[in-house]
């Protein structure tokens, strides 16, 4: 009896850690952590509102792909030489003919957002262009009374706003206003309000998707020369990660061909101008340049490092408009035998190639 009696509580030891085992220890608590909880794969930050506005949605001015925004630009452009005849208005036949054997500057670029917010983004802008131009007359031709004031070069410095402003998350207004001083000055005492010219755009558009971006308005304009007022058709859209396009005619329409994020390629157009105050001739008569240009070109731009990016480009530069004028802007007064406001000189240019290399910082 004793010996069962021992072998069982013997058993009954032995037994004992292998029933322990048996109910698992409990999980430790889990330790604290700073790190915030994973946002879902199907939330899009840009339909989220912004507090101020009471949480609206709103779209947004991009489209994927498009080419960066400019911030800063430095750049410099050159066309090659070219012929210049400058023959006065009328039936005069006496004619001045040069060549422009240098016609290049620098081109300087500023861009700021002042307001960004969901529902309204407000950027302010200033730009200086400079083109420098030396003239030789070509013997046996005379000079033109014109050429001494094209010597001097011609500039513009300009300061400019953007205004986007969403109306929901699929319609969108946008404004543009130039202001623009034109002309042949040098330093700060040169300058002069007959050298100011303003311009605008106005337009009404929709964002259907991030890929595309489309809107109708009108602008004032001098890019071709002189004030007109034309409608203005915006298409932006990209058809893939490759391939897109960048509208805004009559001003410029361009191709693009995407290189993954960090490079492109456009083709395509740009039609640049204004009326610059030239100054006065001999006998006292104040000059206008109404000079617009056209410009099939090829772009090609390359990320350099973090939001510096590198811009080069060729083209041609083919004359649209380039006449003296008494006034910067089209009378509708019958003062010429050759109609509506005749022309104080009528010239022919030939046409040039051109580049411009740009280094630019460029929004995020």
């Amino acid at each position: 009896m004793r010996f069962s009696t021992l072998t069982y509580l013997l058993t009954l030891l032995a037994a004992t850690p292998a029933l322990a085992q048996t109910t698992p220890p409990a999980a430790p608590p889990p330790a604290a952590s700073d790190e915030p909880p994973p946002l879902p794969d199907d939330l899009n930050l840009d339909e989220l509102g912004d507090a101020t506005d009471g949480g609206k949605a709103y779209c947004t001015q991009k489209v994927l792909y498009a080419t960066p925004t400019k911030l800063i630009t430095v750049g410099y452009e050159a066309q090659g030489a070219y012929d210049f005849t400058a023959r006065p208005g009328g039936l005069n036949p006496m004619a001045g003919t040069g060549r422009i054997t240098d016609a290049r500057g620098l081109r300087l670029g500023f861009n700021a957002p002042v307001v960004s917010r969901n529902s309204f983004i407000l950027n302010l802008g200033l730009t200086y262009w400079n083109t420098g131009q030396s003239i030789a007359v070509k013997a046996p031709d005379q000079p033109s009374a014109l050429f001494p004031l094209l010597g001097r070069g011609l500039r513009t410095t300009g300061l400019n706003a953007t205004v986007f402003k969403p109306l929901d998350t699929k319609r969108f207004l946008l404004f543009q206003a130039n202001a623009d001083l034109n002309g042949t000055y040098r330093t700060f005492g040169d300058l002069d309000q007959r050298q100011l010219t303003f311009s605008g755009t106005a337009i009404y558009g929709w964002k259907l998707t991030d890929n595309l971006q489309w809107g109708l308005g009108a602008t004032r304009t001098y890019r071709a020369g002189q004030l007109v007022y034309v409608p203005v058709l915006l298409y932006n859209r990209t058809f893939s990660p490759r391939w897109g396009c960048e509208v805004v005619f009559p001003a410029r329409a361009e191709l693009r061909r995407n290189f993954g994020t960090s490079a492109l390629v456009k083709v395509g157009y740009e039609l640049e101008g204004n009326a610059y105050y030239l100054g006065q001739l001999a006998g006292g008569q104040e000059v206008y340049l109404r000079r617009g240009e056209l410009k099939p070109r090829i772009t090609y731009e390359q990320k350099l490092s973090g939001f510096v990016w590198l811009t080069a480009q060729a083209g041609l530069r083919y004359n649209y408009r380039n006449d003296a004028f008494r006034h910067q802007n089209p009378t509708g007064d019958r003062d010429g035998l050759l109609g509506s406001e005749a022309a104080l000189f009528e010239n022919t240019l030939t046409n040039p190639l051109f580049a411009n290399l740009s280094v630019h910082l460029v929004s995020p």
